[in-house]
This record gives structure tokens, sequence and C-alpha cells, in this order.
């Protein structure tokens, strides 16, 4: 069996390769440890728990180069008493670990025995498709004043159709066009140019729907349209997964501007 050792690299008494170390060690090789720090066991009785520990998975051990054998090599004192210091609880379980290491490195202890093989699990984190979208595209179509007097209605009309159905190349606001859309969800905002002034929704009916708001229903300052105000509606529609948006503007003017 090939003789598998210990390497530790230690910088101000820190050691930076990973260890691992059961709290489940059998009680008779803390008695090792203890007897071999007092010199009632041999060496290779000692061994034999470390190559246990090592098998067991008790004690992970990283793969290296031990020095060579030599019977004048002398156990420092400091080993023995590490070993009976952790027997008797009185160390954590590492230093224990970094002395043996050690006693390997330096060729004292040979020890017949090889870590288990750590493996690390991959996990694959699924990522889920995007949705589908098969609902109908649709053609949205608005009409609306371009100008409104100061205490008058604003208006805006909007149409939304099956975009494959309904010819896009001049299309024409037509409510008795085929193919209109009932049902459709439709979100409208109302933004003077300081900010948004107002928020409504509603359904189509046949296609068709109406947005009809005087300046004093919306937020803005005053109840009045203002004079050379611009005044935007963004109007988005949504139906099964397809939306599409426009934008229609119109200004505030006094009542001796009307044409």
């Amino acid at each position: 069996m090939k003789k598998v050792p210990f390497l530790i690299i230690l910088i101000v008494g820190i050691s930076f390769i990973p260890l691992s170390f059961s709290e489940d060690i059998p009680e008779w090789v803390k008695n090792n440890a203890s007897w071999w720090s007092e010199r009632l066991i041999s060496q290779n009785e000692f061994t034999n728990g470390l190559e246990f520990l090592i098998n067991e998975g008790i004690i992970f051990i990283p793969q290296t180069e031990p020095g060579p054998p030599g019977p004048d090599k002398i156990i420092p004192d400091w080993v023995r008493n590490t070993a009976g210091w952790w027997a008797d609880g009185k160390i954590p379980n590492s230093e224990f670990i970094n002395a043996m290491k050690y006693l390997i490195e330096i060729g004292i202890i040979e020890v017949d025995a090889s870590s288990p093989e750590i493996t690390v699990e991959e996990t694959i984190q699924e990522i889920p498709e995007s949705s589908t979208v098969t609902g109908t595209p649709l053609m949205l179509l608005l009409e609306g004043y371009d100008t409104v007097t100061p205490e008058k209605k604003f208006v805006l009309d909007i149409l939304v159709f099956n975009a494959e159905k309904y010819t896009d190349a001049s299309p024409t606001f037509n409510r008795n066009a085929e193919y209109a859309i009932d049902g459709v969800n439709v979100e409208i905002e109302l933004n003077n140019e300081e900010g948004l002034i107002h928020t409504f929704t509603g359904i189509t009916k046949d296609g068709f729907f109406r947005y009809e708001i005087l300046a004093r229903e919306t937020t803005q300052d005053g109840t009045l349209w203002m004079i050379n105000n611009l005044y935007t509606v963004s109007v988005s529609v949504s139906l099964d997964g397809q939306t599409t948006e426009k934008i229609h503007e119109f200004y505030g003017i006094s009542n001796y501007d009307r044409g």
C-alpha cells in the first residue's frame, strides 16, 4: 500500500490547508495518544491508531512526499506533549493533526494509510424556459383631440384589431372594420409637462374603447387644461400575453385659438 504523508504549511502558526476531523473518535485512539506521550507504548502501536483515523475518514490528510525515514531521528518533546494534551481534551483536534503531519513530513513516522477521496457534488440549477406567448398579436389605433380648450373634455378613441388579419399597409380608424378584438385590457396614463396626473383602465367592447377626461378630474394643479401645455397620453393594450403600446399628444389652448 502506498505511503500517504501529511503536509502542513504554517505562517504565524495558522494552517492554510483545510482539515476535517470527526467528533466520533474511539476512546482507544485517545488512550494510545496519551500512552505514547508518556512512552508507555511503542511508536508502531501509536502509528496503528493514526492509520485507523485516516482510513476511516476521521482525519483527512492531503498527499505529500515524506521526509526520509531514519532511526536516529528524535521525536521532539512538544509533539508528545501535544498528543497528551489532545488526549486529555486540552487542545483542539487541529493542533494534534498538525503535530502528526510534522512527524510524517520529517520522516519520523510512516503511515501506511490513505485518506478517502473527497468528492465535490456539482449542483446544476435548471433555469425554467420562458413561457411561450401564444395570444393574438394586437394592432392598436388611436384617434383623439390634438388640442383642447381649458373647460372642455379631452376625448381619445381606441381600436384594437387582430394584427395578423387586419391590414397594416394603411390602417384606418374604422369601427366597422373586421377583426376587431373584444375583451382587450386597456391601461392609460395621462401626463402633463410636470408628470403623471391621471390613470385609467378598461376593456374593449367590439374592439373599441373611449377615454374621456376633464382637467378637474386629474391631479394637476388647477381645474382647467393649461394653455400651451403639452399633454401626453400613453395607451397600453394586452391580451393573452400579447401587448402593444402607443402615445397620443395634445395641447391646451385658449378659446380664442380655435380655428
